[in-house]
């Protein structure tokens, strides 16, 4: 009855749980899963978690990636909103702003599709919406295994895309594994706040992009304002 779908979201989310449960990669199960995300989560020290990162990220996305499809839709995102523009139309031309900016006129040579990495990928949706927009062959990267057969599965059952103009890989982003200067672009949507080092993240993606390729991402960045020793402050950044 409505473009939402909340009757077919919610049949699809029930329907994923017990699969879901299987490919659990942060822990045994749900509440150990659960268990180990609070423990590092409320850890006064952000040494700790930067350290575990990696424990941390798949322990909060193997269980919160489902609930996160099913209320916000296949885009892990913000965007604002014009007047009379729907939730999805906003996350659409929030993607296709940045896909602008990517500089991709001529990029590939010869007539190859220009090649795009999305860091931080998700489940794909703005690696699809891409896709379809610019006509790029996206590769897209994530930590979390079940996000990648999910990415993967959403490709796949895409008539217009397949996992051969658009897919999804597992791994770090912190260690990319790709041959240095294989990329024409590259980019972020709120998804390198999660490195435990933005020197490192951003120093990997230079090392994969070819000389003079774009590099845009849209991220939560604190301003001058923000003052460490303000317990307020502090609460906000971790709480975001």
């Amino acid at each position: 009855l409505t473009p939402a779908n909340p009757i077919g979201t919610t049949l699809r989310l029930l329907k994923q749980f017990r699969s879901q449960e299987k490919a659990l990669t942060c822990n045994k199960d749900v509440d150990a899963g659960i268990e180990e995300y609070n423990r590092l989560h409320s850890s006064e020290s952000a040494d700790e978690r930067n350290a575990n990162y990696q424990s941390l990220v798949n322990s909060y996305y193997d269980l919160a990636t489902l609930f996160y499809e099913w209320g916000w839709g296949q885009s892990f995102h913000f965007a604002y909103r014009h007047p009379f523009e729907t939730f999805d139309e906003s996350i659409r031309r929030h993607e296709y702003y940045l896909a602008s900016k990517l500089n991709l006129s001529g990029a590939g040579g010869d007539g190859k599709k220009p090649k795009v990495i999305d860091v931080g990928c998700g489940v794909g949706g703005p690696m699809r919406n891409i896709c379809r927009f610019t006509g790029a062959d996206v590769t897209g990267i994530t930590l979390n295994q079940y996000q990648v057969d999910r990415g993967n599965y959403l490709c796949d059952a895409d008539p217009q895309l397949g996992t051969a103009r658009c897919r999804s890989v597992q791994g770090d982003f912190m260690s990319l594994p790709f041959e240095e200067g294989s990329f024409d672009a590259a980019y972020a949507i709120e998804a390198t706040c999660h490195a435990p080092d933005r020197v490192g993240v951003y120093g990997q993606i230079f090392k994969v992009l070819k000389p003079g390729a774009v590099f845009a991402c849209y991220e939560w960045c604190m301003t001058d304002n923000y003052d460490p020793n303000n317990a307020d402050h502090r609460k906000m950044k971790k709480q975001i």
